[in-house]
C-alpha cells in the first residue's frame, strides 16, 4: 500500500493528535512533497521539530556522575578513595549531580538523527542528509543509544517536556521501519505495507482521530471500547480477557430506531476471502462485539456494526441485514490525495451521524 506523502502527514497528525500541525495547508505542503519517500517526509518532520524545540530549548536532567577529583565535590566517596589508594596521589573519590542534556529523550532523537542520516544514497535526500548531521553535531555531549522500544517506553513526559510527543512519535515509527542489512551493517528503510501491524494501529487512531477532532458531536469513545464476555471464571482458572472494539460511536438517544456502532478497522493485504467472500476471521470478530455488548447492554438498542477497510485505489459500500444487527462493509482509499480522503471521512461521519442520532456537523 503506497500512501500520498500529503496524506501520510495528515494520518500522523489525526493518529497522534497533533492537531497544531493542521492549522495550515501551507505546513502540511512544507513538510512534504508529491510523490516523496515516506522516509524523507519523515527525515522532515524529524529535523523541523527538532528545530522547533532547540529554539525552546531542549531538556536536560541531573545525572549523578563520579570521578577522581583533586578538591572535594558532592559527595565523598571513602570506600573507593581508601580501596584504591587515592590519598597518596593527592586525590579523592566524589559522586556529583550534573545539569546536562544527555538525557534519554535527547539521546532517542539524536540516534534517530544519525540512524536516518545513516541510509543508502538514493534511499534519503541529500539535502535532508545534511540537515539531520548538522544538528545532531549540535549535541556533542549527549550520548546514542540503541532504538529499542523499552527505551521510548521509558520515556516520561511532563509539562516541562511534553514538546517531546511529537517529536519522540516520529523518532519511534523510523526506529520500526529501520532494518540492519546483514553483513553489509548498514541500515535500510522498510516501507509501509498493509500487513504491517504499526499501519493497521495507524489507520485505527487516524480515522478515530479524525472523528473526535472534526465531529465532536458524535461522541467517539476516546480508546478502546471493553466488551465483556461476561464468563464466570472458575476458581483459579485463567481469566478470561475483555474485547477491545476499535472505535466505538454511541447512540444519542434509544428513540426512533437510534443505535451505537462499534467500528473495526481493518489495513490488510487481502480484503476478501475465497470467492469474493466477507473475510470469515473479521466477520466473526464484529458479530462477537456486536452480541456480547447487547447482552450487556440491554437498555442500548442493538447495535450496529461496520468492518473499514483501508484500501489503496479501491472503493466500494456494501450493507447487509443481519437478524438484530446491521452490519455494513466499507473502505477509505488512503491513496488518494488529502481532500478526496477527506470527503470520505466526513461521509463517514455523516453516515455514522445518521444512525446514532448524532448532530452531523464539522467542529
Amino acid at each position: 500500500m503506497k500512501i500520498p506523502a500529503h496524506t501520510l502527514y495528515v494520518v500522523l497528525c489525526y493518529a497522534w493528535k497533533r492537531y497544531e500541525h493542521l492549522e495550515s495547508a501551507a505546513e502540511r505542503e512544507h513538510a512534504s512533497a508529491p510523490d516523496d519517500l515516506p522516509q524523507n517526509l519523515l527525515a522532515r518532520l524529524l529535523r523541523d521539530s527538532f528545530r522547533r524545540l532547540w529554539r525552546r530549548g531542549l531538556d536536560r536532567g541531573y545525572l549523578e556522575r563520579g570521578e577522581d577529583a583533586r578538591r572535594p565535590k558532592g559527595k565523598i566517596d571513602m570506600a573507593g578513595t581508601v580501596g584504591r589508594a587515592l590519598r597518596s596521589r593527592a586525590r579523592v573519590a566524589v559522586h556529583y549531580e550534573e545539569l546536562t542534556r544527555n538525557v534519554l529523550p535527547n539521546r532517542l532523537v539524536k540516534s534517530t538523527m544519525l540512524r536516518l542520516a545513516s541510509l543508502p544514497v538514493n534511499a534519503l535526500d541529500d539535502e535532508l542528509r545534511r540537515d539531520l548531521m548538522r544538528l545532531a553535531r549540535l549535541l556533542p555531549e549527549v550520548a546514542e543509544v540503541e532504538l529499542r522500544r523499552e527505551f521510548f517506553q521509558g520515556v516520561q513526559l511532563h509539562r516541562n517536556n511534553s514538546d517531546y510527543g511529537f517529536l519522540l512519535s516520529v523518532c519511534r515509527l523510523v526506529a520500526a521501519r529501520l532494518v540492519l542489512g546483514g553483513r553489509s551493517g548498514r541500515y535500510w528503510f522498510r516501507t509501509f505495507t498493509a500487513s504491517d501491524t504499526e499501519m493497521g494501529h495507524l489507520f485505527e487512531a487516524f480515522v478515530r482521530g479524525f472523528l473526535q477532532r472534526e465531529y465532536r458531536a458524535l461522541g467517539v469513545h476516546p480508546g478502546h471500547k471493553e466488551i465483556s464476555w461476561g464468563a464466570d471464571v472458575p476458581h483459579g482458572a485463567p481469566g478470561v480477557p475483555k474485547m477491545q472494539a476499535d472505535i466505538f460511536v454511541p447512540a444519542r438517544s434509544a428513540l426512533n430506531r437510534r443505535r451505537s456502532v462499534i467500528v473495526e478497522t481493518k489495513c490488510v493485504d487481502h480484503l476478501f476471502g475465497r470467492g469474493g467472500k466477507l473475510r470469515s476471521d473479521h466477520l466473526y470478530q464484529l458479530w462477537a462485539y456486536l452480541t456480547n455488548y447487547s447482552r450487556a447492554n440491554a437498555a442500548d438498542r442493538a447495535p450496529a456494526g461496520l468492518l473499514l477497510y483501508a484500501t489503496n485505489g479501491l472503493s466500494f459500500r456494501h450493507v447487509y441485514s443481519f437478524p438484530g444487527h446491521p452490519l455494513e462493509v466499507r473502505s477509505i482509499d488512503l491513496g488518494q490525495p488529502w481532500p478526496g480522503l477527506r470527503r470520505d471521512l466526513r461521509d463517514l461521519a455523516d453516515d455514522l451521524a445518521r444512525v446514532t442520532g448524532a448532530i452531523a456537523s464539522a467542529a
